[in-house]
């Protein structure tokens, strides 16, 4: 039986079993097993993971099963065998059930980052004092929680057994205080020495396995732990988090005929690839793709294609850094071409924008050789976020949705007076330093790209599928928008004065044929039309 999964039944007169539950919002594996929830077993890779290493780091974005994995992790050290009934790693649950060993668990997205240094180290003093209680162990808090830690590893492990330390979210308080260096550097030390205990505690230490969102080494457990294996890119490891194809299918199918039910695709051929563009497509090995958790529970719970993992919380410390360090197009970041140094080796202080979109999910590995990476936007889910990050907090542009739903309408309709009226006025509420690029001097106008990116903002802002610099054999056509009523190519041209504005035109028109951008979209069923958009660099506005 699949894990709480009901199963089909050869009695067609047989009325469906009821859906089991999902677990939205669920990060707890005791409550998700006894609430008989849906699972998707996770506990074989588990079970690998503790057999190949004692220190173990990995790394993913919010949303993405994280906690649920720390908490799936303490119920097989603790020998909770009933939970684990049916799942891959029920006997060796059971045989940890004779010898089970002390945990200590920690959440660093749990303290206040508004604290100060003092209130962190007071913080982690807490659960070690508390966690010793619960060990039957008599610890009072030192001045510094390193040396608290460091009594406690002793006491305990001599008491009863090597501890297993589960620490979730290490780097929080760090990035939840990104536009604040001084206050950073503080709980850099107090963080740094708490991970340096680890060092000389190795006899102590059964089992040790730290998440985060980032891998930034000065925050002090790289250094600290010289044999922490960091799995976050192991092919081995690549669906510990996340929903692979084939889970998908096998785990929901009764609600892939739910939502065939309710209308949400003609087939379940065509249900699928819909999903697949919406939620599929992370990768943290460059070879295999797995989908959103979070945003796939929210779906099936639904049935309704949403932006559900950014609605879920916005990333404070990605705006942070875009409003810190300067914008660039959302473009601009298709398939580049990073070191892997620097995705892995990089401070706060140095990393570029592509280094923290991809550590906070924005951004994924689509291929992978010795020392580089090529990434790319995973989703048309991630698109769709990133447009509405920078549509409310870099551009604050009100009502977007809105404005996206009318432009698609008046392109649909061949409302030009719609489509100028709308854009331009999103246009005209923009500030006017972004409308320059570079610094110290250096200052130019922005080009095409920018008109080009404000407009597939909007229309990925409001759920549309917009594409940017779409290949053909001959070229790239800079934008494509695809729905079930029509498909839309459209070329933008700037226009430095207003007697270049139909040359430009009359430009735009005859590099859609000579290049071919109708020619992929030419032999389907739906409507296609294409389109020239001139931008009067001087009045910054689209024109007729």
């Amino acid at each position: 039986m699949l894990d709480g999964l009901p199963q089909k039944t050869s009695d067609a007169s047989e009325e469906a079993l009821p859906l089991p539950s999902l677990p939205i919002g669920e990060s707890s594996f005791p409550n998700l097993r006894s609430d008989k929830r849906l699972y998707v077993d996770k506990t074989g890779l588990l079970q690998q993971l503790i057999g190949d290493g004692r220190y173990v780091f990995l790394a993913r974005p919010r949303r993405f099963g994280k906690s649920l994995t720390i908490s799936t992790l303490r119920s097989m050290f603790k020998g909770d065998y009933p939970l684990f009934s049916g799942l891959q790693a029920e006997n060796w649950v059971r045989e940890q059930a004779r010898q089970i060993a002390p945990i200590l668990s920690l959440d660093f997205s749990k303290f206040d980052s508004t604290g100060s240094s003092q209130a962190l180290n007071n913080w982690i003093n807490r659960k070690l004092v508390a966690f010793a209680r619960e060990q039957q162990v008599k610890l009072t808090a030192e001045t510094s929680s390193a040396e608290t830690f460091d009594t406690l590893l002793e006491e305990v492990s001599q008491r009863s057994a090597p501890l297993v330390i589960l620490i979730d979210e290490y780097d929080a308080p760090i990035l939840d205080n990104l536009p604040n260096p001084v206050k950073i550097s503080q709980f850099r030390t107090i963080l740094r020495q708490f991970y340096q205990v680890l060092k000389g505690s190795q006899d102590c230490i059964r089992f040790l396995f730290i998440t985060g969102i980032s891998k930034f080494t000065k925050t002090g457990i790289f250094s600290a732990v010289n044999n922490l294996i960091d799995i976050s890119m192991y092919k081995k490891y690549s669906t510990l988090t996340g929903y692979s194809q084939d889970e998908l299918e096998k785990y929901f199918s009764p609600f892939l005929d739910a939502a065939l039910a309710q209308h949400v695709a003609p087939s379940r051929q065509a249900l699928l690839d819909k999903i697949r563009r919406y939620y599929d497509g992370f990768s943290f090995d460059g070879q295999t793709k797995v989908y959103n958790p979070f945003s796939l529970l929210n779906f099936f719970c639904e049935y309704h294609f949403s932006n559900f993992w950014y609605e879920s919380g916005s990333v404070s410390f990605i705006e942070n850094y875009f409003k810190d360090k300067g914008i660039e197009s959302p473009e601009n970041y298709h398939l580049i071409k990073v070191s892997l140094s620097s995705m892995t080796t990089q401070e706060i202080e140095e990393a570029k924008p592509e280094s923290f979109l991809y550590q906070s999910g924005y951004l994924t590995i689509v291929q992978r050789t010795d020392d580089a990476l090529i990434l790319d936007y995973p989703n048309q889910e991630v698109l769709g976020a990133l447009s509405e990050m920078y549509l409310t907090s870099i551009y604050q542009i009100a009502h977007f949705r809105d404005v996206g739903r009318r432009l698609w309408q008046a392109l649909h309709t061949d409302d030009w007076e719609t489509v100028l009226r709308e854009y331009n006025a999103a246009v005209a509420s923009l500030p006017y330093h972004d409308f320059f690029e570079g610094r110290n001097g250096t200052k130019k106008m922005r080009g095409e790209s920018f008109y080009r990116s404000l407009f597939l903002m909007l229309l990925r802002g409001c759920g549309l599928q917009a594409h940017g610099e779409m290949p053909t054999c001959h070229g790239r056509s800079d934008v494509v928008i695809e729905s079930a009523r029509s498909i839309v190519v459209i070329e933008f041209k700037i226009a430095h004065c207003a007697r270049d504005i139909p040359a430009k035109r009359r430009e735009g028109e005859e590099q859609i044929v000579a290049q071919g951008y109708l020619e992929p979209y030419a032999h389907g069923r739906i409507p296609v039309k294409s389109v020239v958009l001139v931008v009067d660099e001087q009045k910054r506005q689209l024109v007729l």
